[in-house]
């Protein structure tokens, strides 16, 4: 529990969207005061009780005036494909955090990191600043998800087919995947904010790895009509993106998708330690969930 002693000033960086806005409310719930980063047209979709701030991403100085007074800053970059403008943005926000003199930093790239850079400047400016971050301020915190998250299931491109008895995903459907909810990713954050040692990675997973008709079933459940599985290819579920977040976009996101060549041996799996289990089943996620209209990611 968040105490007077400990209540933190936190900046949140992408406030306002779906990661963002699961990452407010858990540090709010936590008692932290938040201050949410944003651009003058997204101010209003910003939580009430959090406080607007702007800055510019490719400046430094910017940033530095915003983390001013935090306590925590929680970095998550937008979605940039460019090569240039993903890495410069990623270069200023360690600038600003260096500059500020922030000592503790949550980072969430909103996805699992290969270890390494691949080539594409949307993974690899992500890459940057989990490398960076330890070397930029006090405590850095890497947190992620194990796989994906529940939202994209009501996201515009998949509510519709949902509701019509479909989930069309481009992940096997053999393949068991924890499924974490956003409302336990922000829970993590703000254990993390007041952790007195918290670690350089942690992973948030659902509470049940689901395969695909697993994950049919618990929305069936959920829903009360029939619903099925229906592995889609990368560039089938970037056609599906694409009106709603643009080409560049979309094609980006899609690229994430796209299996490694034959043979190429499976990633390990987490460290055990590192890994966190939120509290929120699918089917119960599901259920609250605003089917006839769904918000973006």
């Amino acid at each position: 529990m968040v105490t007077a002693m400990n209540r933190s000033t936190v900046i949140v960086h992408g406030a306002t969207g779906a990661q963002g806005a699961g990452i407010v409310r858990g540090l709010l719930s936590a008692g932290h005061r938040v201050r949410g980063i944003v651009r003058h047209s997204s101010a209003s979709r910003l939580h009430p009780d959090a406080e607007p701030v702007q800055a510019d991403l490719r400046e430094p100085g910017s940033l530095a005036a915003a983390y001013s007074g935090a306590d925590a800053v929680v970095v998550q970059l937008p979605l940039v494909f460019a090569p240039d403008l993903a890495v410069q943005q990623a270069k200023a926000v360690l600038a600003g955090l260096r500059e500020a003199g922030v000592e503790r930093a949550v980072f969430n790239p909103g996805s699992p990191l290969p270890p390494g850079p691949v080539g594409l400047a949307f993974v690899d400016a992500r890459v940057l600043v989990a490398a960076e971050l330890p070397h930029t301020v006090g405590a850095a915190t890497v947190v992620a998800p194990a796989r994906t998250y529940m939202e994209n299931l009501a996201a515009p491109w998949s509510a519709p087919l949902v509701r019509d008895g479909e989930v069309a995903y481009p992940l096997p459907r053999e393949l068991p995947v924890p499924w974490v909810a956003l409302d336990d990713l922000g829970a993590a954050v703000a254990a993390l904010i007041t952790s007195p040692a918290a670690p350089p990675l942690q992973i948030v997973a659902g509470p049940r790895a689901l395969t695909g008709d697993q994950v049919a079933a618990e929305l069936a459940e959920a829903l009360g009509r029939p619903v099925r599985w229906t592995t889609v290819t990368p560039a089938a579920y970037q056609e599906m993106l694409a009106p709603h977040l643009g080409a560049e976009a979309a094609a980006g996101i899609a690229g994430a998708y796209t299996p490694p060549p034959p043979g190429t041996p499976p990633p390990p799996g987490p460290d055990p330690s590192v890994v966190t289990t939120g509290a929120t089943s699918l089917r119960d996620w599901a259920a609250r969930q605003d089917w006839a209209h769904p918000g973006t990611p």
